[in-house]
Parts: C-alpha cells; structure tokens; sequence
C-alpha cells in the first residue's frame, strides 16, 4: 500500500495533467469529501457504475476512484495539506471550490449544470 504522501504526490502530479474540463468534473467530487455532502449527479454516477459497463473506465475515472478511495483514510491535517496544494497549483479551481465549501452548490454551477446538492 501506498503512503498518504505517495497517494498525494499522485493525485497533484495527476491534476497538473487535467484539462479544464476534468478539473471541472473534480470540483464536486472534491466538495463532497470535504463538506460529507452528496451531490445528485455523483448519486446518479454511483448507481450506474454498480451495473455491469460496457466500456473499461477511463484513466480520469480511476483516477477520481483512487482519490475517494485514499482520501478516506487521511488525517485532518493531510486532508488540508491537499487542499492547499491544490489551491497553489489553481487559483481560480480554488475559489471555486472555496464557493462550493462555504455556500453548498454555487450560482455559476447551478445555472450551467444544475447539479443539486443532498445532505446526508
């Protein structure tokens, strides 16, 4: 098994490779592990991914599997270790994701993909 910092090495190494896009996809995914609250389409993914796929998952989706996977297992303190990484890397992703930490979903988010937020 690997160790939490071997796990945080990968996870920045690998958001240095996503697009937009796929930081774009991260942001609820990463808000739900910090808030402990459940967004509709992450329920809606979670349901479909328990039926039997036709296709393998892309690299990005084992990428976000093994972030959910080992951020569970994180201190406090490492869990904020990341976040801080994540926030020198991308100033705009974190204001964004200081937005969805603060205030559940965003305006911005709302008005473009409609994801809702549930509490648990």
């Amino acid at each position: 098994m690997l160790s939490t910092e071997a796990q945080m090495r990968y996870l920045i190494q690998w958001f240095h490779e996503w697009s937009d896009l796929q930081r774009s996809d991260f942001l609820p995914i990463m808000a739900e592990k910090y808030t402990n609250k459940a967004y509709v389409n992450g329920i809606v993914n979670s349901i479909a991914n328990v039926n039997c796929r036709e296709k393998p998952m892309s690299l990005f989706e084992c990428r976000v599997k093994l972030f959910k996977e080992w951020f569970g297992q994180w201190s406090t303190e490492q869990k904020e270790n990341f976040l801080k990484q994540i926030s020198e890397i991308d100033t705009s992703f974190a204001e964004k994701l200081n937005g969805e930490l603060r205030n559940g979903v965003s305006s911005e988010a709302h008005e473009t993909n409609g994801d809702a937020v549930l509490e648990d």
